[in-house]
Formats: structure tokens, C-alpha cells, sequence
């Protein structure tokens, strides 16, 4: 018999869905464990009374993540169509770098479609920005939060101020014009050994190589820092895909939404 509890205790939810990222080979990607996964709810799976595995499920309904340990491997089918059958759940978001989670998916799938390319460094290229007169590319300060919010994407309170409290924003100003904002946190899975990267080009400014530039100067913070950089973009984004390949990263993984 198969029974579903909702895992209550965060500490015990975070330790269940950290311990699987770190089972895979490398992170998946880190908005995707900090925010998908992270803000999801955790629910143990019992078979004939003992537990099996566990599962999270985001508030759009959608399967993040599935695991079964190996004692159970013989009932994994069971208790994945047991889970997608509930009311639970009603897709599955999983990336390729989740061979058992995707496998099944792919099995009980009416609907595929492709989320989010998640790419990983192939080259250390060198990029230079000649037409503008006096780059600086360095971490933000408290002085440059009223700029930011004036000319980068909107975000909720507190989150640019907590980057730069924490260094994991970085600013690119020619003279005293802002051009765009880089942002770096380091992955905690994995032996915090990833640098997880995001770049925004001041709308007036794009189309001449600054997002290349910036995401050039994050890789080789991430690499001053012993660490291996990722980034990821929305599908639909083919702008972005283009400045990323230009930077040297090839999307050789991607998260992949499934409609059961």
C-alpha cells in the first residue's frame, strides 16, 4: 500500500531535497534549486509502511522533484503513477541531468515542452568592449541601489540590497552611466564548487556586446574563486541563448515540462 505524507518540518523538507541534488552529478541549476525546489512542498512516500522515497511539488501543482531509494527501485513505476494520478500533482518539471526522474516522466507524458536551457562553460574566451570610453566593472555598493532600480528589471524589497550585502552583485558603468548588473552566487550542493551567474543590460544599451561582456567578467570571478560558473535562460529567450554561446557556454542540459 502506498500512503503520501507531507513532510512538515523544513529542516527535515531541506535536508531531503539537498540530499538528492547532491546525488546527481552535477547541480541543475541554481534558480532552480533556490527557488523551484526550494519554495516547494516535500512529501515523503510510505510503501507498506516504509518509507520509500519522497517527492516535491511546487503551487502550480508541478512535480520538481522524484526520488525512490534503491530497496524500492522494483515499485518506482508504481509509486510514480500513484503520484501523478493524485490530486496532487498535475505535470512534472525535470531537467535532463535526471536520467530516473525523466525516464518516467517520458513514459506516462501526453505533453512535452521545453522550459529553460541550462548551460555549462566550453570555452574561456577573452572579450573586450572598445566602443565606450571608461568601463568599470566591479561589486555593487549601497550608492548605486537607487540607479539600479531605475534602470534594471524590478524586483521585490530587499533583493538588490541583500546582493550587495552578501557580494553577489556586480555593476558595469562607463563614466557614470550605469550599462548593466551582474549577479554571482555560489552553489551550495556539490561541494559548493559552482558558480550559479545572471546578467541585465540596461535596455538602451543592449545590442552592443555588453551582456558578452559582462558575462565574461562573471565567469572569470567564478574561475579567481576555483569555481566552475552555470547559468541558465528561458527558452524563449533566444537573445539571451545567442549572448550566452557568445560567451563561451554551449546548453548542453535543459529543464523539460511534462503534462501527464
Amino acid at each position: 500500500m502506498i500512503e503520501i505524507v507531507e513532510v512538515k518540518v523544513e529542516q527535515e523538507a531541506n535536508r531531503l531535497k539537498s540530499k538528492y541534488i547532491e546525488s546527481l552529478k552535477t547541480p541543475i541549476d541554481g534558480f532552480w534549486q533556490n527557488v523551484e525546489v526550494a519554495s516547494s512542498k516535500c512529501y515523503e512516500v510510505l510503501y507498506n509502511g516504509k518509507v520509500a522515497g519522497h517527492f516535491c511539488v511546487n503551487s502550480c501543482k508541478t512535480l520538481v522533484q522524484f526520488y525512490v531509494s534503491k530497496e524500492y527501485y522494483m515499485n518506482e513505476e508504481e509509486i510514480f503513477k500513484y503520484i501523478i494520478t493524485s490530486d496532487i500533482v498535475e505535470k512534472a518539471g525535470v531537467s535532463t541531468k535526471e536520467p530516473e526522474f525523466m525516464s518516467l516522466c517520458l513514459d506516462y507524458q501526453k505533453n512535452i515542452t521545453v522550459d529553460s536551457y541550462l548551460f555549462t562553460d566550453n570555452e574561456k574566451v577573452r572579450y573586450e568592449l572598445n566602443s565606450f570610453s571608461k568601463l568599470s566593472f566591479r561589486l555593487a555598493q549601497g550608492q548605486d541601489i537607487d540607479e539600479i532600480k531605475n534602470k534594471c528589471d524590478p524586483a521585490f524589497k530587499g533583493y538588490y540590497e541583500k546582493l550587495i550585502d552578501n557580494e553577489q552583485l556586480f555593476v558595469l558603468y562607463d563614466n557614470d552611466n550605469l550599462l548593466g548588473i551582474g549577479e554571482f552566487r555560489i552553489i551550495k550542493e556539490h561541494g559548493e564548487k559552482y558558480g550559479d551567474i545572471g546578467m541585465h543590460v540596461v535596455e538602451k544599451y543592449r545590442g552592443n556586446g555588453i551582456g558578452t561582456y559582462i558575462n565574461v567578467k562573471l565567469k572569470e570571478h567564478c574561475y579567481s574563486k576555483n569555481l566552475i560558473p552555470m547559468v541558465c535562460c528561458d527558452v524563449k529567450n533566444i537573445i539571451s541563448k545567442k549572448t550566452l554561446e557568445k560567451s563561451g557556454f554551449i546548453a548542453n542540459h535543459r529543464i523539460i515540462l511534462c503534462e501527464f
